[in-house]
């Protein structure tokens, strides 16, 4: 199976590369990404877009080359960095499309009513419209003892700090567990990197 140049060249944007093909009853591409680590200075410098929303619907289709994709509509918007209407919808390579399919094991992945802050960049462009892929996607959700929405990592593990210009999961500073970061908390991090310059401007 053969990947158009005008499909491979779309993939290229954010360096990923084929890493075996599955024959299966659909024939399946997997992918693989490489990613390079970002840390939250950067998430948010550069990121076109900040959102937070909540996911409405998830479609798959295909582009004009037949490549499959699929759709993440979020609405309930707030908008923390960017132009964004009333409603976001992600483009992700991945999903089927007729006889042909493919996945990208470290893609995030979006179900109705998940809630999430976005760091979005490169929509309707990349691979991946997030910044650094799973790490431009922070769930969000309520926790009832905090009596708050909470939010965690892509892999849902709760955020309890943002220092030394990482996030940080679990206990704080090696010590005992801290209170998870609530979304007011978290937004006000996202505030305070935007008082930067590079970063309000969307840094390249």
């Amino acid at each position: 199976m053969a990947f158009s140049r005008k499909t491979f060249r779309g993939a290229a944007r954010v360096v990923a590369v084929a890493i075996g093909v599955v024959g299966v009853s659909m024939p399946q591409a997997v992918w693989g990404l490489v990613v390079i680590k970002r840390d939250f200075p950067d998430l948010v410098a550069r990121a076109e877009q900040i959102v937070i929303g909540t996911v409405v619907a998830v479609n798959e289709a295909a582009d004009e080359t037949g490549a499959p994709y699929t759709f993440v509509t979020f609405d309930d918007l707030a908008v923390l960095k960017g132009d964004v209407g009333s409603t976001l919808t992600l483009r992700l390579y991945g999903g089927s499309s007729g006889r042909f399919a493919a996945q990208v094991p470290d893609m995030p992945t979006f179900t109705p009513g998940d809630r999430a802050v976005l760091f979005v960049r490169g929509n309707g462009r990349d691979v991946c419209p997030l910044v650094g892929v799973w790490q431009g996607r922070f769930q969000v959700r309520y926790d009832t003892g905090v009596g708050a929405e909470i939010v965690a990592d892509n892999d849902g593990r709760p955020l309890v700090g943002v220092s030394q210009r990482q996030v940080r999961v679990g206990a704080a500073d090696g010590g005992a567990a801290a209170l998870p970061m609530t979304l007011d908390q978290f937004r006000q991090h996202v505030a305070n990197e935007l008082a930067t310059p590079s970063a309000a401007a969307g840094d390249r």
